[in-house]
C-alpha cells in the first residue's frame, strides 16, 4: 500500500508540472486579471468571450500534452528495471526493482546493477564497479558481509545479496529518476524558448506599463485601458510555444519508438541530431551481437579431447556466463569431470578468468582471456612464435581470438605476471556484420559525423571489421597500452587522430568519451556492462534492448530491436522534427515581433493599439494554430531529406529572418493602418489590420519551409495551398456569422475604399510579397549552406 500510494505521489507531481506549466502563466494570469476587470467596468459580454477562448486554449493545451504523457509513461516501462529475487520457497522470480522490500534476498549476475543498498550472502567471483556512484573506475573484489553500495554494476561472477534499503531509497533511483521524467530535464531548444518567454514577459510589463500611462494621460476610459492590456499581453508573449516544443518532442518520442529507437529521455529526440562524434563497441555494434565459435585449435603437446576437457573445468569453476563462454559452450556440449579448487571469473577490468582444478593428481591452474595477454609469458620459444603467428593470421580476417593456458598453480596467483604459461587451446569465433551497417555508417559520415570504434579487441581484428564496415580512415589505431599512461591533457590533444582504440579498459572508455565531448557532442553506443560508465559520460548514451541492464538503464536511448542500423531513420525523423519546431517557433516569434512593432508605430502616429484580446485569438488562429496544424502533420511524416543541424543555437538560427520578417509585416500593417478611415484608426477593433496581420501571417509561413528546410516539396506546395484556400473560406464565413462577429470583437464592417487607395494598398502588399520572398531566399542560401543530405 506504501508503495502504490507514493508511485500515486509522484505521478500526482508530474500531473502538477503538467498542469501548472499550462495554468499558471504570466500570460494567463493577465488575461485573468484584465477578465476580472472587464466585469468590473460592466463589459461582460466581451469578458465572458475572453474566459471562454482562454478556457478552451488551457484545455486544449492540457489534453495534447496529458495524452503525449501517457503515451510515453507506457514506452518506459518497456525498460522499468527488473531483478531475480528469491522466495521464501527458494523459488525465482523475477519483479519489478521497485518492488524490492528491505531484507529481500536478490540474486545478481554480470551486468546487473545492485538495487538497493546490500549486503553479500553468497558469492563466486564477485567482483562490482562503483564507477557510478564513487567516481572510482577500477573493479572490486567483494566478500560475504560486504556492504553493497546501490548502483554498483556487477562486474564478474554471481552472487546473492540480502537488501537493507527499498529501491526508491537507493542512490541509482535517484539516478534514473530524472531520465525517466516527463518535464523535468530541458533540452537546449527548451531553455532557449524558455529565455525567450521570459525576456518577452519583462518587455511586455514595460509596454503594458506604457499603454496604462498613456491610457491615463489621454482619459481613456478605464474599460478601454484593460483592453489594450490584455491585447498586448497576448500578442507579445508567446504563450503556447514552449508547451509546443514539448509536445513535439514527445510525439517525436512516441514516432521514433515505431522506427525501434525508445526514448527514455523526451528531449533525446533534440540530442539525436546533434552527434559529432559516434563513438561504439565493435561487438554487437558493427557486428552481431551472437558469437560463433568456428573452430579449435591446439598444439602438437596436448590432444584436442584434454584441450576441451579443461576448457569445461573453467567454465564449471567460474561460472562465467559471458558471450564468449556461453559460444564455447555450446561448440563443447560436456560435462566437468574434474574437481575444483578455486576460481577467479573473468572480468572486463581484468581482462582474464582462472580456475585451479585437479587433473590426474595434480593441481593446475586453467587461465582464459585475449592471447596478447599471455603471449609474453609463455614457457616455449615455439609457442610464442605458433601464437603469435597464428593471431596474425586469425585477425586480419577480422575473426576474434580467446585463449585457454594452464599454468602448473595450485592457488591463484596475486600477480599474473610471473606465471609461465603453457598453451592449452585457441578457440577461433566469428560474428557477421550487422545487416544494414555500412549504410549506417555511411550515413553519419555523410552527416560529418566522426566514427569512433573503442573495443577490448585486437587491434588488428577491429581494424579489419571497421574497413569492411566502411569506417573512414580505420587504419588511425591506439591501444590501451600506448594510452595507459596519458594525462588528462594528453586526452585532450590526441584523441581526435585517432579512428580505432583497441585493447581498451573499461575505466579508459571513460576517459576517451570525456575528452571528446570537449571537441563536440558525443554519443556512445554500447550494450556491456562495461559501457555503463562510458554511456553515462557521453552526451547522449545509446543501449540495445538486450544488452546489460545496468547500461540500458542509464542510456538516454535504448534500441529495441538490438540493432545501430535502426538509428538513421531515427536521426532523419530527429532532424525533421527539428526543423519543423523551428518553423512553427519562428511563426510564433515572428507574430509576437508583429505585436510588439505594430504597437510602436500605432504609439508614434498617436493612436491606441487597434486589436482587442479576442482579436489576437482571432488572428493566432490564422497564423499560428491552422499551420501548426500543419507542421504538425509534416513533423509526423517525415520527409526524405532534411537540413542536418549546423551546430547555431536555436534562437541564433530562428530570429534573423523572423525578426526581419515581422518588420516587413509590420510596415504593410502599419500601411493599411494609415489608410484606414479615421474611425477605424480610432476603434478599438481594426478589421482590416486583423486581415492584413492573416495574411501577413500566412505568407510568412509559407516562406518558411525555403529558410528552415532548404526546399518544398510539391507535396508541402499543394497542402499550403489548400490550407490558404481553406482560410480564406473560414475567414469570410466568420465575418457573415453575427455571433462570431461579436465573438471575437470584429464588429466594424469592412469599409468602401477610393481606387487610389486599392491601388495603394495592393502595390504596397506587392511590394511587401518581393521583399518576404528576397528575405526568404537570401537566409535560405546564406544559413543552410551545405546542409541538406
Amino acid at each position: 500500500m506504501e508503495k502504490v500510494t507514493e508511485k500515486y505521489h509522484l505521478k500526482l507531481k508530474e500531473l502538477y508540472y503538467i498542469f501548472s506549466r499550462n495554468v499558471f502563466l504570466f500570460t494567463n494570469g493577465l488575461i485573468g486579471c484584465v477578465i476580472i476587470l472587464l466585469y468590473i467596468f460592466g463589459d461582460n459580454q466581451s469578458a465572458l468571450f475572453l474566459a471562454i477562448v482562454s478556457v478552451i486554449n488551457i484545455l486544449f493545451g492540457l489534453i495534447q500534452e496529458m495524452y503525449a504523457w501517457i503515451k510515453l509513461e507506457k514506452l518506459q516501462l518497456l525498460t522499468a528495471p527488473h531483478v531475480t529475487r528469491i522466495t521464501e520457497n527458494q523459488t525465482e522470480e523475477v519483479v519489478l526493482a521497485d518492488q524490492i522490500k528491505k531484507g529481500d534476498l536478490i540474486k545478481l549476475k554480470i551486468g546487473e546493477q545492485v538495487p538497493c543498498d546490500s549486503f553479500l550472502v553468497e558469492g563466486q567471483s564477485f567482483e562490482i564497479n562503483e564507477g557510478l556512484i564513487t567516481g572510482e573506475s577500477h573493479s572490486i573484489a567483494k566478500k560475504v558481509n560486504d556492504d553493497l553500495l546501490a548502483g554498483s554494476v556487477v562486474t564478474s561472477g554471481f552472487g546473492l545479496i540480502r537488501t537493507k534499503s527499498v529501491f526508491k531509497e537507493s542512490r541509482i533511483a535517484r539516478m534514473t529518476e530524472g531520465i525517466k521524467k516527463y518535464s523535468i530535464n530541458l533540452s537546449p531548444i527548451q531553455k532557449a524558448v524558455n529565455s525567450f518567454i521570459r525576456y518577452c514577459g519583462y518587455v511586455s510589463i514595460i509596454v503594458i506599463a506604457y499603454a496604462v500611462i498613456r491610457g491615463f494621460v489621454v482619459n481613456e476610459e478605464y474599460v478601454q485601458i484593460v483592453k489594450n492590456v490584455g491585447a498586448l499581453t497576448s500578442a507579445l508573449i508567446p504563450v503556447g510555444l514552449f508547451f509546443a516544443t514539448t509536445l513535439f518532442f514527445a510525439y517525436g518520442a512516441a514516432n521514433l519508438y515505431r522506427k525501434y529507437i525508445l526514448l527514455q529521455e523526451v528531449n533525446a529526440t533534440e540530442k539525436l541530431g546533434r552527434i559529432k562524434n559516434l563513438c561504439m563497441d565493435k561487438t554487437g555494434t558493427l557486428t552481431e551481437n551472437t558469437l560463433v565459435v568456428e573452430d579449435i585449435f591446439v598444439p602438437p603437446q596436448i590432444t584436442v579431447d584434454k584441450a576441451q576437457e579443461l576448457t569445461v573445468a573453467y567454465i564449471a569453476g567460474t561460472g562465467d556466463s559471458s558471450q564468449t563462454i556461453n559460444a564455447v559452450s555450446k561448440y563443447i556440449r560436456f560435462e566437468n569431470k574434474l574437481k575444483i579448487v578455486d576460481s577467479l571469473s573473468f572480468s572486463s577490468w581484468r581482462r582474464y578468468g582462472v580456475a585451479v582444478v585437479e587433473s590426474e593428481g595434480i593441481s593446475l591452474a586453467i587461465w582464459c582471456g585475449a592471447p596478447d595477454l599471455f603471449l609474453e609469458h609463455l614457457n616455449e620459444l615455439d609457442e610464442i612464435k605458433w601464437l603469435r603467428r597464428f593471431i596474425d593470421e586469425v585477425s586480419k580476417s577480422g575473426k576474434h581470438v580467446w585463449c585457454v593456458m594452464k599454468s602448473s598453480d595450485s592457488v591463484i596467483p596475486s600477480d599474473m605476471s610471473k606465471v609461465k604459461f603453457s598453451i592449452v587451446a585457441v578457440y577461433v569465433f566469428y560474428n557477421n556484420l550487422r545487416e544494414g551497417i555500412k549504410h549506417t555508417i555511411n550515413f553519419f559520415q555523410k552527416r560529418s559525423v566522426k566514427i569512433r570504434i573503442i573495443s577490448g579487441d585486437n587491434a588488428e581484428t577491429v581494424r579489419t571489421v571497421a574497413a569492411l564496415s566502411g569506417v573512414n580512415n580505420p587504419d588511425r589505431i591506439v591501444t590501451g597500452n600506448e594510452i595507459e599512461h596519458w594525462t588528462p591533457k594528453d586526452y585532450e590533444e590526441k584523441v581526435g587522430d585517432y579512428t580505432i582504440f583497441a585493447k581498451i579498459f573499461p575505466e579508459q572508455k571513460e576517459k576517451i568519451i570525456e575528452a571528446f565531448k570537449k571537441d563536440g557532442f558525443t554519443a556512445m553506443v554500447g550494450d556491456g556492462a562495461n559501457d555503463a560508465l562510458a554511456i553515462k559520460k557521453a552526451n547522449l548514451g545509446i543501449a540495445m534492448f538486450d544488452g546489460a541492464p545496468a547500461t540500458r538503464q542509464l542510456a538516454a536511448i535504448v534500441l529495441t530491436n538490438n540493432s545501430f542500423s535502426a538509428l538513421p531513420g531515427g536521426v532523419t525523423l530527429a532532424d525533421n522534427i527539428i526543423r519543423n519546431l523551428e518553423i512553427f517557433a519562428s511563426v510564433f516569434i515572428s507574430q509576437n515581433f508583429v505585436g510588439f512593432m505594430l504597437f510602436i508605430i500605432a504609439s508614434i502616429l498617436g493612436y491606441q493599439f487597434p486589436l482587442t484580446p479576442l482579436n489576437i485569438t482571432l488572428i493566432n488562429y490564422f497564423t499560428v494554430g491552422f499551420p501548426g496544424i500543419l507542421v504538425s502533420y509534416w513533423t509526423i511524416v517525415a520527409l526524405n531529406k532534411a537540413k542536418i543541424p549546423n551546430g547555431v543555437p536555436f534562437l541564433k538560427r530562428i530570429f534573423p529572418f523572423a525578426v526581419f520578417s515581422a518588420l516587413a509585416q509590420a510596415i504593410f500593417i502599419g500601411v493599411v493602418f494609415v489608410l484606414s478611415p479615421e474611425y477605424l484608426k480610432l476603434a478599438q477593433s481594426n478589421i482590416l489590420v486583423i486581415a492584413a496581420c492573416s495574411l501577413t501571417g500566412y505568407i510568412f509561413f509559407v516562406l518558411t519551409p525555403y529558410v528552415y528546410q532548404g526546399f518544398v516539396t510539391l507535396a508541402q506546395k499543394i497542402q499550403m495551398l489548400v490550407l490558404g484556400i481553406l482560410e480564406i473560406i473560414i475567414f469570410i464565413v466568420f465575418l457573415k456569422i453575427p455571433f462570431v462577429v461579436s465573438f471575437f470583437d470584429t464588429t466594424n464592417l469592412i469599409p468602401t475604399f477610393s481606387m487610389i487607395d486599392i491601388i495603394r494598398i495592393a502595390a504596397f502588399f506587392c511590394l511587401y510579397v518581393c521583399i518576404q520572398y528576397g528575405l526568404a531566399k537570401w537566409f535560405s542560401l546564406h544559413t543552410g549552406k551545405n546542409d541538406v543530405v
